[in-house]
């Protein structure tokens, strides 16, 4: 009996051995991420959480391999370190030439389309014809989906800016008349800062997209397991397959305002 007992510990052993040399033969990729509230909070004091989360680790679960966060990093820098190896992933990109030149461009859901933000006392502006004679803020390091948001942003009154809460400050000063954006973005950034708070509106005029576009997983060319790009393309079909994109991406948050709930559902 006592034998038994031994054999049946050495073996149980063994395989809890196996089990931990596997997980450490696990190639490690870093995923590059900034503070996005209600997608992939990062704590001041914490590691980051949310539904973006959620789904990158269950793509690396699929995919056999493990996730190190990178610190909380600004979008536009994450790219830069793409563009250099010297981070691996991204998540919800949207697709573009110069993007593909330096990233492998993974399909993992729709693309929805721009809207435009104005100050809540400004008018409406109703027609892309009006947008004219707007001083347009736009997003220095995003790439826009829609045709005309693309044409748009090259105009000789368009103001560019490093960033989405730059652009809103901008806005609000006065300093441009109209900010282009998406609601998912627009909508995190005022629902985390109480000073923005009942301050924007959306403007009426439609951007549409003439041709399905898509949001991505990057992975870069240059990182040292750029060889993992099948495997994690792989992970990702099978969350599609297995009809997770919804639960992961558009789920919203409870007690939401108008300003946050109007338009979501347009593709």
């Amino acid at each position: 009996m006592r034998m038994r007992w031994l054999g049946g510990m050495l073996i149980g052993l063994a395989v809890c051995c196996y089990a931990m040399a596997a997980q450490d033969n696990q190639p490690e990729l870093e995923w590059c991420l900034d503070h996005l509230p209600d997608r992939h909070d990062y704590p001041d004091d914490g590691l980051p959480y949310g539904p973006t989360v959620d789904f990158m680790q269950e793509v690396a679960r699929r995919a056999g391999i493990r996730l190190r966060f990178s610190p909380n990093t600004p979008f536009a820098r994450c790219l830069r370190q793409m563009e250099r190896g010297t981070t691996d992933v991204m998540i919800r990109l949207n697709g573009s030439p110069e993007r593909e030149r330096f990233m492998y461009m993974i399909p993992v859901d729709y693309a929805r389309e721009e809207v435009l933000l104005l100050r809540k006392d400004s008018p409406d502006v109703k027609s892309i014809l009006e947008l004219l004679s707007l001083n347009l803020i736009v997003i220095r390091s995003y790439t826009y989906n829609a045709d005309t948001v693309k044409t748009l942003a090259t105009h000789r009154k368009t103001i560019k800016m490093d960033s989405q809460d730059s652009g809103l400050q901008l806005l609000l000063k006065g300093r441009g008349d109209a900010l282009i954006s998406t609601v998912e973005i627009a909508r995190n950034r005022i629902r985390s800062n109480p000073f923005y708070h009942g301050q924007f509106k959306f403007a009426s005029v439609s951007f549409d997209l003439t041709e399905p576009r898509f949001v991505h997983l990057g992975l870069s060319r240059a990182s040292p397991h750029a060889h993992l790009h099948q495997r994690l393309a792989d992970a990702v079909q099978s969350i599609i397959a297995d009809d997770l994109i919804n639960h992961y991406f558009h789920q919203l948050p409870s007690g939401q305002t108008q300003l946050e709930t109007q338009r979501e559902a347009q593709p």
